[in-house]
């Protein structure tokens, strides 16, 4: 089962390479009457389209999956206590597939799977818990430590202070594998150069691990604790800040920039979606959201409803670091003479180990 359900999601990602490549349509896509008798559908969380972020990254899905010649339809959440209406909302309006984006989604999304199973729901960032999975539910995990593992190793390896830091929105194992994976890139950069590289604001072990978090009330949307958060760490003298927070971060950018340090951005490719930080961005670790959600839409139309938890890895290109943006101008003053065609490769080898398994992620989790 296992097998099958990995060569299920290499043939959804497989799909989505045209679709990235330039072209909306995956390579099977036609003038297919049928797709506008079917509503594709996406509850958002809190955040909402705008975010920058995940929300948005999800948003693209939904809109190639409109260009497709699908029906199409979204709720957004203003806090917890719109999620079991909002996906009520979207099953009211006849939606086929609905895509409910967020681990804090968790009970709403469960609840409504079990009691509709002539839907297909999917659920981005999670997976079904124990027992078998509703042949009507998809999970959508990320194993986005392997992408920030890269993050952080570049990262180290740019830092003058050789001191580097994280935060994250909520300890959500969506979260908190972003900070998992920039440890274990700063602790491997040490292992390997024999330099002592220190992390700010999370400690992976023991588990459930330990760090910095956003307010509860208001953990995504938050720009001022971004701010001062980012600028407490640089008191600390760290000079590169992985945020894992929403819009929380773009605080922390604007911080960073002010100060001509240091950033890495979470989800998707933060110096396109926001560009007036791209010379503090010195990349992104992303999660190929979008492309997962079209790409569900897709096989949940063409009969496959679920059953199934799928996991995008660096290795199938479910997750990924993204381009080093040379091509602009801001980008290429703040880190032009520091990202060498040495570092580049050397990242390049580091992903092909986590590829193949030789290094594991969490054999880095500690420096010892």
């Amino acid at each position: 089962m296992q097998k099958s359900r990995i060569l299920a999601l290499l043939a959804i990602l497989a799909l989505l390479v045209a679709a990235c490549g330039g072209s909306t349509a995956s390579p099977s896509a036609s003038a297919d009457a049928g797709k506008a008798d079917y509503k594709a559908c996406i509850a958002f969380d809190v955040g909402g389209i705008g975010d920058k972020s995940f929300n948005d990254s999800a948003y693209e899905g939904l809109k190639n999956a409109e260009k497709e010649g699908f029906t199409v339809a979204y709720s957004e959440a203003k806090g917890a206590t719109d999620y079991a209406k909002n996906i009520q909302l979207l099953i009211d309006q006849d939606c086929k597939s609905i895509i409910v984006v967020g681990f804090s989604q968790g009970e709403a999304v469960v609840a409504a799977t079990k009691a509709n199973p002539e839907i297909a729901f999917a659920w981005v960032d999670s997976t079904w818990g124990d027992g078998e999975v509703p042949a009507n539910f998809t999970g959508l995990d990320f194993q986005i430590d392997e992408a920030s593992m890269l993050a952080g190793y570049a990262a180290a390896a740019i830092s003058t202070s050789k001191v580097i830091a994280t935060y994250g929105g909520q300890p959500f194992g969506g979260v908190t594998r972003f900070m998992d994976g920039w440890v274990a890139g700063a602790n491997y950069y040490a292992k390997k150069t024999g330099t002592k590289v220190t992390v700010l604001g999370w400690t992976p072990l023991p588990r459930p691990g330990s760090g910095t978090f956003a307010p509860s009330d208001n953990p995504w949307g938050n720009k001022e604790f971004g701010k001062t958060t980012a600028q407490q760490f640089m008191s600390q003298k760290a000079d590169v800040v992985h945020p894992v927070a929403g819009q929380t971060g773009e605080g922390t950018y604007e911080a960073m920039l002010a100060a001509k340090k240091f950033s890495v951005g979470v989800d998707s490719d933060q110096c396109l979606t926001l560009p007036q930080y791209c010379g503090t961005l010195m990349n992104s670790a992303e999660k190929k959201i979008g492309a997962v959600v079209l790409a569900t839409i897709q096989k949940n139309y063409g009969g496959d409803m679920g059953g199934e938890n799928l996991t995008g890895t660096l290795a199938n290109g479910g997750v990924g670091l993204s381009a080093w943006h040379s091509e602009d101008a801001a980008w290429n003053a703040t880190f032009g003479a520091l990202i060498t065609d040495a570092l580049k490769s050397e990242v390049d080898a580091l992903a092909a180990g986590i590829k193949d398994g030789s290094i594991k992620v969490s054999d880095y989790f500690t420096s010892k």
